[in-house]
């Protein structure tokens, strides 16, 4: 009896041994037989938010051991979401069998001012962290809008075979009494044929349209400006119009584009010299010595006095002065005008020599071209007899 006792005793001990080392073995088994490489998250939504973008940088593993953090990286649209947020990790995202989220869908979090850490535990042991991500959720940097210009306005040689070299803005001006509108100057050779010419032109604006019909409205211009290369008329009486459009916050503005020569105004003579003039008592007129004309591209008025110079004989007093003759509404592409004469009265039998310097800009513009259009100059030789 004693010795099945002590039998039982042993059979007992010896299963209760097995037991327990094959419940250690299989406890060490599945905590070593983890593949950090399955515990990483394929993405990280949020709940009730769709992102604007998300980028995740994986943690690194060396010898299924994570040795550095990875980073998730979102945007959201609503900087409102960013003080309450929660994670809405699914099992397309991880495999939730095996691995779960702390702090997890059940806890709000703010990321207004900072980052959270995320850990990925072993299901079976919350305590077992094996990897991490750091969190960063920021909002959509709100868009900044256009500044409606015209960044760059050009007619390239390359593009246009009647010019030498690049052409560009030299002068640009905005109306004092609305911002809005404005005008770019640009001078192209005599001689150049305004009604072929194709521009090159960037524009920092949502939407650019253009019209060459100055009764249509500015807010109802709705030709797009050509993404292609394209011709255009830029011939008087033709204007060139372009709209930059911004619907989304009701702005707009619009660009005269101006076209012409440096120097529309010539002489038909530059050097008169009338036939001898006799004494007079009174001042005496000599009409039509010459004419001037327009070459330009648009039609040119009166700007300011006429000076002279190169006086003989040398006097503060001008003996004989230039008067040219203007038509009402400006001299237009391609005509011309008489210039007159004056002649002092009571000047002694001598040669007398001046040159008029003549001043004129384009009809209805604002501003005044003085440093780009030069002055035309009239040379003039009398000759008083007795």
């Amino acid at each position: 009896m004693k010795n099945k006792r002590i039998l039982t005793a042993l059979i007992v001990s010896f299963f209760t041994v097995f037991f327990n080392s094959c419940s250690n073995e299989e406890d060490t088994t599945t905590s070593s037989t983890i593949n950090l490489e399955e515990a990483k998250l394929t993405g990280f939504p949020l709940l009730g938010i769709t992102p604007v973008s998300i980028e995740i940088v994986q943690p690194t593993i060396e010898n299924n051991t994570e040795t550095e953090y990875g980073k998730i990286n979102i945007v959201i649209s609503d900087p409102s979401f960013l003080s309450n947020i929660k994670a809405d990790i699914t099992s397309n995202e991880l495999n939730l069998s095996k691995f779960d989220v702390i702090p997890g869908g059940n806890t709000a979090l703010s990321y207004e001012s900072q980052s959270h850490t995320h850990a990925i535990v072993n299901v079976l042991d919350k305590s077992e962290e094996l990897l991490h991500y750091i969190v960063t959720i920021e909002a959509e940097a709100p868009p900044t809008p256009s500044t409606l210009t015209i960044t760059d306005f050009k007619f390239e040689a390359s593009k246009n075979s009647q010019l030498s070299e690049d052409v560009i803005v030299e002068k640009t001006f905005t109306d004092p009494n609305n911002p809005n509108k404005q005008t770019i100057y640009l001078f192209v050779p005599e001689g150049t044929d305004f009604s072929d010419l194709t521009p090159t032109a960037t524009f920092d604006a949502e939407k650019v349209y253009y019209t060459q019909d100055t009764s249509t409205p500015i807010v109802d211009v709705d030709t797009p400006f050509p993404s292609t290369e394209t011709s255009f008329d830029f011939a008087y009486p033709k204007s060139f119009i372009i709209v930059l459009k911004d619907d989304i916050n009701n702005r707009i503005k619009w660009v005269d584009v101006f076209v012409d020569i440096k120097n529309p105004v010539q002489l038909e003579n530059t050097d008169v010299s009338p036939p001898d003039v006799g004494q007079s008592t009174t001042t005496k007129t000599l009409l039509g010595v010459t004419k001037w004309k327009n070459v330009g591209n648009h039609p040119v008025e009166y700007q300011a006095p006429n000076t002279y110079e190169n006086k003989i004989p040398d006097t503060s007093t001008n003996f004989i002065t230039a008067q040219r003759m203007f038509p009402a509404f400006g001299l237009k592409p391609g005509e011309n005008a008489d210039i007159h004469l004056q002649i002092a009265a009571n000047l002694p039998d001598m040669e007398y020599k001046t040159t008029a310097v003549f001043y004129s800009k384009f009809v209805d513009e604002a501003i005044i071209i003085d440093d780009i259009q030069e002055p035309a100059k009239l040379n003039i030789t009398v000759k008083i007899i007795d």
